[in-house]
């Protein structure tokens, strides 16, 4: 199976960086590390969510389901 081509071009650009760190795992984290720095404001923390985006303190109902087979959305 042929390797879809924006998979090609991750593994070329982490190669690259890689490569701009000589293949050094220390200075490697240290380069990821400082890029996850610089975008600190854009990016939110996952860590309190829970499956599919809800935090861990979601008391949502899931859909509720009809008499004629289809759904209600839960209240949101």
């Amino acid at each position: 199976m042929a390797t879809p081509p924006i998979l090609e071009e991750v593994r070329r650009v982490r190669h690259e960086i890689s490569e701009e760190v000589g293949h050094d795992p220390k200075r490697l984290r240290e380069y990821y590390a400082k890029i996850q720095e610089s975008v600190r404001s854009r990016t939110i923390n996952l860590a309190d969510q829970g499956p599919y985006g809800r935090t861990k303190d979601c008391t949502e109902a899931d859909d509720q389901p009809t008499s004629d087979g289809s759904s209600i959305p839960s209240s949101r």
